[in-house]
């Protein structure tokens, strides 16, 4: 299945500033915003892999985040009875 081309149509000419000093003020107020925003998922990265320790003495931890990973694909199914007969039958087929 070929990607679809998203390229945007627009004149980046009228959109950002033509002067320099205020593309600067611009740009490094992007930076400035990226980096905090970076900053905070490497923080929550940290308290996920804390958590993850804490649990994993007291879970079957990688029994869990397998289950987890099923609920998530079950959540996204569009077609949830057709999905729920295939895994009746790739469940029967498996313990045949």
């Amino acid at each position: 299945m070929p990607k679809k081309n998203n390229v945007k149509n627009y004149n980046v000419a009228q959109m950002q500033p033509d002067e320099i000093g205020a593309l600067r003020v611009l740009v490094k107020e992007f930076t400035g915003k990226v980096e905090m925003v970076d900053n905070e998922i490497e923080l929550l990265k940290q308290d996920r892999k804390e958590l993850i320790e804490e649990y994993s003495e007291k879970l079957d931890f990688k029994t869990l985040m397998a289950a987890l990973k099923v609920v998530k694909i079950q959540n996204e199914v569009a077609h949830k009875d057709t999905f729920d007969l295939f895994m009746e039958v790739l469940q029967d087929s498996n313990t045949q």
